[in-house]
């Protein structure tokens, strides 16, 4: 329960952040588009980049707003630019045991077999998951798993019809 409160919390607090940050450009926005309305050049978009250099923001204005955005990312918790704060490692699954490993190898013959053949009945999704019960959580079932997504998106393999889900 403590759990649940704490990231409760902290999206919470990260969804204020971001509404902070999008009123925040919001404004930006506003400031460029009266600018360029006073000086005659297009909207703020596209024509922008191409206005005469007059209309342009000085670049103590870009630096202000630059410093501004910059200070609203840190104070979020977003990535900014130079940071110091080092990157959590990567964590590596465990090394698969030999059922595992087995499994990863009938799993693998059977996405290849259903994705060459361009057809996945609902057998070809209950044998698929029987062997995928042996890699919970492991980082060979995603892969299996994505690569049927791909074909499926790619239209190369046409899932089984009226079957509930996918492996």
């Amino acid at each position: 329960m403590g759990c649940w409160l704490a990231v409760s919390q902290a999206q919470q607090s990260q969804t204020q952040r971001m509404e902070q940050l999008t009123d925040e450009v919001g404004s930006l926005r506003q400031a460029l588009e009266s600018s360029s309305r006073a000086t005659g050049a297009s909207p703020v978009g596209t024509a922008t980049l191409l206005a005469p250099r007059e209309s342009r923001l000085s670049v103590e204005d870009q630096e202000a707003m630059a410093l501004r955005v910059a200070t609203l990312l840190k104070e979020s918790g977003g990535p900014v630019v130079g940071s110091s704060a080092p990157e959590a490692p990567v964590p590596t699954a465990p090394e698969p045991s030999s059922e595992q490993r087995e499994a990863v190898v009938r799993a693998g013959t059977m996405v290849d077999r259903v994705v060459s053949s361009g057809r996945m009945t609902a057998e070809d999704v209950l044998e698929i998951r029987r062997e995928l019960v042996h890699l919970r959580g492991r980082p060979e079932a995603d892969a299996l798993r994505k690569q049927l997504v791909v074909a499926i998106n790619q239209d190369r393999l046409i899932p089984a019809p009226g079957f509930d889900g996918l492996p």
